[in-house]
């Protein structure tokens, strides 16, 4: 049994990888911030450390006498946000996070990347490899990926200079139970009774399922291979975007009439919203942004080859049964 601690523990990925890391019967910590909503972690064992990884000193209690650090903490909001957000919370926290686990003697470290550090080249239909350039331009609307791109170097130079064992991994998309992205508006989407497409556009995504890309992030932590090594998070096949949505319908059980709009009327909408959202000094992101629409358009298609023939790990998931139990889950949450 290994004491293992998890950071973005109340958030989507790395609340997944608590629960399966309770299966498999370690002693799991978590770090959570004070003002985070911990009602789900508090349904589970694990042992709740307050801290934030913007906070050094506050990391300290949490990392001591720990085997293993999961750092899915991240402030995930694409295209939404001041940069010095995602600068302290990506970029300074993944540093902190790293210096506390390497002085409190912290044998390994995974940390969780996106495969959107590769910029525009996530617009083609070809799949991406772990060797592909990152190409992300520093612009309001890549804040997210271009602090991503600086914290995957922050965590390798903390590795090449022998501080700490690190491995990576790269996420596609990824759905299940907890979403707050793809899933949750993918669903929203389809539940309104007539679905709009904004633009003809139907990329390539590497979509998988939750459970599954937490198994592969327990391989690259454990394994001694994958020390030093960054693994993309990707089926063996793409996704239609498309595709994923009649799987969605499918679940939900309920055909709805179709209709495509101009992307630019789509662009108006989401800038609207964002204007809207600005003036009244909201800090969550709203539902429509600009940069979500042009994720939309762009899609984002990995090459999961590596993942597979070093470490072994296939998906188990298919995509009928996962989206079939996010409609089951999404439905019990309704009932609450």
């Amino acid at each position: 049994m290994a004491v293992v601690l998890v950071t973005g523990a109340t958030g989507f990925l790395g609340s997944h990888i608590v629960e399966r890391l309770l299966e498999q019967g370690n002693e799991v910590r978590v770090l959570a911030r004070e003002s985070s909503d911990i009602s789900h972690l508090k349904t589970t064992s694990a042992r709740i450390f307050f801290g934030d990884v913007e906070d050094y000193d506050s990391l300290l209690p949490a990392v001591k006498g720990v085997d293993i650090v999961y750092h899915a903490a991240a402030r995930v909001m694409p295209g939404w946000g001041a940069w010095k957000w995602f600068e302290s919370s990506i970029i300074k926290g993944t540093d902190n996070m790293l210096k506390a686990s390497a002085e409190a003697g912290v044998p390994r470290f995974l940390h969780v990347s996106t495969g959107s550090v590769h910029g525009k080249l996530c617009e083609g239909d070809m799949p991406l490899r772990e060797s592909t350039p990152c190409s992300v331009v520093f612009c309001p609307d890549a804040y997210y990926d271009f602090a991503k791109v600086e914290a995957e170097k922050v965590a390798f130079d903390y590795h090449k200079k022998g501080k700490i064992q690190v491995s990576m991994i790269r996420m596609g998309a990824i759905y299940g139970p907890r979403d707050r992205l793809l899933a949750d508006r993918v669903y929203r989407q389809m539940s309104a009774p007539i679905v709009v497409w904004p633009g003809e556009s139907n990329p390539k995504y590497s979509i998988v399922y939750a459970t599954d890309a937490v198994d592969l992030a327990i391989l690259a932590a454990t394994s001694d291979q994958a020390q030093g090594e960054m693994y993309n998070v990707a089926d063996s096949h793409a996704v239609r975007l498309r595709e994923f949505a009649a799987a969605m319908l499918k679940a939900m059980g309920e055909p709805k009439p179709q209709v495509t709009i101009p992307y630019s009327v789509a662009y108006v909408a989401c800038t609207l919203m964002e204007m809207w959202s600005r003036l009244r000094r909201v800090k969550e992101m709203p539902y429509l942004t600009r940069s979500g629409l042009h994720f939309v358009n762009k899609g984002i298609y990995l090459d999961g080859t590596k993942a597979r023939e070093e470490l072994g790990w296939e998906p188990k998931v298919s995509l009928e049964e996962g989206t079939r139990l996010y409609v089951q889950w999404r439905r019990a949450q309704s009932k609450k």
